[in-house]
C-alpha cells in the first residue's frame, strides 16, 4: 500500500488527477510485487522451519506426551485405567518406531514434573508456528479422545483442552465444533474432591486408580449431537440458508478430511475418520430437519 500512496501523491503533484490515476496504477503494481515477495518469503520460512522441526520425530512425541500430561493433571486426580489404556494404545500406534516402555516412562516423568504447564505452553508455541490447521485439529481430537476415554470428561480437563487450543492458535469456532463432537451439551454439576497422585508402579502394573467420584463436575460423552450442536459442528447459524449450510459442510469436509493428517500416524488418521463421520452425521441431521436433498 505504501507504494500506491507515494506514487499517487507524486502523480497528483506533477500531473494532476490524471497523474494521480497513473501513479495509483504504478504504485499498485509495485505493492503487488512487494506483497508477493513477502508472501513467498514467509511461506519459505514456514516450510523451512516446519521441515527442520518435524524432521525429528522425537519432538512431536515430546509435544504430545506433554499436552496429554497437562490434560491428565488438570483435575488433580489419578489416571483412570481407561485413560491409561488410551495413552498406551495411542503411543503404540502413533509412534510405532519408538520403544513403548520408554515412552511410558517419559510420560510418567512429565506427569510428575512440576513445570508441566510451562512446558505445555512451549510445546503449543511450536505447534502454533509450524503445524497446519489440520494437524492442530488432530491434536485436539487426540486430547478429547483421552479426556473422554472413561465415558465422561471432567470440567477441569475441558478447560485444559480449551487452553491448549488457544495456545496452539485454534480459533474458538473450530474448538467449539470439535468439542460438540465429543461432549454432550448437558452439564452435570456437583462438588468434586481428590488429590493428584504421582504413584506409578514399575512396569505400569499399579498406581492407576480410578476417579473417586465419576459423576461430580463431569460432562457426558456425546452419544449423538442435538440439532443445535450440529449447526455448531458445521460452524454455521441455524438461520443460515440451505446454500450457506451446504457451503459450510463443504468447508468442514475439507477441514476434517482424514487424508490431511495421514502422515501423523494410524491413530491420528483413525480419529480423523471418526471426526469426519461426525461432520457427515451433523450434515445429514440438518438436511433431514430442513427437508434438504
Amino acid at each position: 500500500m505504501i507504494y500506491t500512496i507515494i506514487f499517487s501523491l507524486l502523480g497528483l503533484y506533477f500531473g494532476g488527477l490524471g497523474g494521480a490515476f497513473g501513479g495509483f496504477l504504478i504504485g499498485s503494481l509495485f505493492d503487488s510485487i512487494r506483497n508477493s515477495r513477502r508472501a513467498k518469503k514467509a511461506q519459505e520460512e514456514f516450510t523451512e522451519g516446519r521441515q527442520r522441526y518435524y524432521n525429528d520425530p522425537a519432538q512431536f512425541e515430546e509435544q504430545m506426551l506433554t499436552l496429554i500430561a497437562y490434560v491428565a493433571k488438570a483435575d488433580n486426580n489419578r489416571l483412570s485405567q481407561s485413560e491409561f489404556d488410551f495413552c498406551k494404545q495411542y503411543f503404540q500406534k502413533t509412534f510405532p518406531h519408538s520403544d513403548l516402555s520408554q515412552l511410558m516412562l517419559r510420560f510418567r516423568d512429565i506427569l510428575n514434573d512440576s513445570s508441566t504447564s510451562s512446558e505445555c505452553q512451549n510445546a503449543c508455541d511450536k505447534i502454533r508456528q509450524y503445524a497446519t490447521v489440520h494437524e492442530k485439529i488432530a491434536v485436539l481430537q487426540c486430547l478429547f479422545g483421552f479426556s473422554t476415554a472413561d465415558g465422561s470428561i471432567h470440567q477441569k480437563e475441558l478447560e485444559a483442552v480449551r487452553q491448549i487450543a488457544g495456545w496452539c492458535g485454534v480459533d474458538s469456532l473450530t474448538y467449539e465444533a470439535i468439542k460438540m463432537m465429543y461432549v454432550a451439551s448437558s452439564y452435570s454439576g456437583g462438588g468434586y474432591s481428590g488429590g493428584y497422585s504421582g504413584g506409578y508402579g514399575g512396569g505400569y502394573s499399579g498406581g492407576y486408580g480410578g476417579y473417586y467420584d465419576q459423576s461430580s463436575s463431569r460432562q457426558s460423552v456425546n452419544s449423538g449431537p442435538s440439532l443445535d450442536d450440529c449447526y455448531k459442528i458445521l460452524e454455521v447459524s441455524p438461520d443460515a440458508s440451505d446454500e450457506e449450510v451446504k457451503k459450510a459442510y463443504r468447508t468442514a469436509a475439507l477441514k476434517y478430511h482424514p487424508d490431511r493428517v495421514s502422515h501423523l500416524g494410524e491413530d491420528m488418521r483413525k480419529k480423523a475418520e471418526e471426526t469426519f463421520a461426525k461432520v457427515n452425521q451433523a450434515y445429514d441431521k440438518i438436511k433431514a430437519a430442513r427437508g434438504m436433498k
